[in-house]
């Protein structure tokens, strides 16, 4: 029987681990699908961006459409403030034509 040396059986038992070149295309099909999958499930760096650029453009547009509210509709408050003065205003107004139209009739 041969002496074998340590690395004699290491080189042997590294042989057996190596797959055979009729298994490599099906563990390269495996690694591409699996690769496959994980880009599938993952978004790129480029993805991400464009989906970024879009919530930026949508928050700009958000913030726009709160100033232009802001600025063409009133709130009830205001409403309200402004049918008090116009109510204080036609008072004033009425009573003012009501005092021209007697002091008309008692100049005639």
């Amino acid at each position: 029987m041969a002496r074998k040396s340590l690395l004699d059986i290491e080189s042997e038992q590294q042989d057996d681990h190596l797959p055979s070149s009729e298994q490599q295309p099906a563990i390269m099909n495996e690694l591409i699908k699996a690769v496959a999958v994980i880009q599938s499930n993952y978004a790129t760096k480029e993805e991400l961006a464009v989906i970024n650029g879009k919530l930026d453009v949508l928050a700009s547009n958000q913030q726009a459409f709160q100033a232009h509210v802001s600025h063409t509709f009133a709130t009830k408050a205001e409403l309200n403030d402004a049918v008090y003065q116009l109510t204080w205003r036609m008072a004033g107004f009425s009573v003012a034509i009501i005092g021209a139209v007697v002091a008309s009739i008692r100049c005639l």
